[in-house]
């Protein structure tokens, strides 16, 4: 009796280590699991911080480069903006380096063109001006970018002079939007963002 109830023992042992040992590897696999995907949250998350600070500084050198066109003789004639980034370039590079202004008719005052536009200039892999957007090169225009940022000024309204004769002269109240985007790395989804700017000039 005692050595069939020691197999039974032995046996049953031999179960409980299998059922743990089952059981532990179970928790190691699950364990990996959540830490592969915090790895990979915290990665998108900082891939999307990334994305975000390299929008905002597109965003800002934009503001920054069209509040310093308002005080030069050259803002009279592209106040209203150009028809393209390329020409709008061209023109003010003696004034002030990589800003492009568009005219009113290319303002992106929907989600859906802002959409459109975001796919398309991230389409751009070059620096240069493109049609309708401009790539971010940094407050020194020497930053290097994976896929480099890219934005845009567009005329939101004509300028409200108190005269025909004022508005000639650059005169006047005038509002512009600029919008930016960036994607970092390999994520989804751009960041996109807006600002409006109010120039008075007397």
């Amino acid at each position: 009796m005692k050595p069939s109830s020691a197999r039974h023992q032995g046996g049953a042992v031999l179960l409980v280590a299998l059922v743990m040992l089952l059981l532990l590897t179970l928790l190691a696999i699950t364990s990996m699991r959540e830490t592969t995907l915090q790895n990979r949250v915290g990665g998108n998350v900082s891939e999307q911080k990334r994305a975000y600070n390299a929008a905002e500084s597109a965003l800002r050198e934009a503001e920054r480069r069209l509040s310093v066109l308002r005080g030069t003789a050259a803002f009279a004639s592209a106040s209203a903006g150009f028809d393209s980034c390329k020409t709008s370039a061209t023109t003010l590079a003696a004034t002030t380096a990589n800003l492009c202004i568009l005219s009113e008719e290319h303002d992106l005052d929907t989600q859906a063109k802002v959409q459109s536009w975001a796919k398309t200039a991230l389409q751009t892999l070059t620096e240069l001006p493109a049609d309708t957007s401009l790539g971010y090169q940094g407050f020194d225009g020497q930053s290097r970018y994976r896929l480099a940022p890219r934005w845009v000024v567009t005329v939101i309204a004509a300028s409200s002079s108190p005269s025909l004769a004022a508005a000639y002269k650059g005169s006047g109240s005038y509002y512009y939007r600029v919008t930016a985007v960036a994607r970092s790395g390999g994520a989804r989804f751009p960041v996109i963002l807006q600002s409006i700017v109010k120039l008075e000039v007397q």
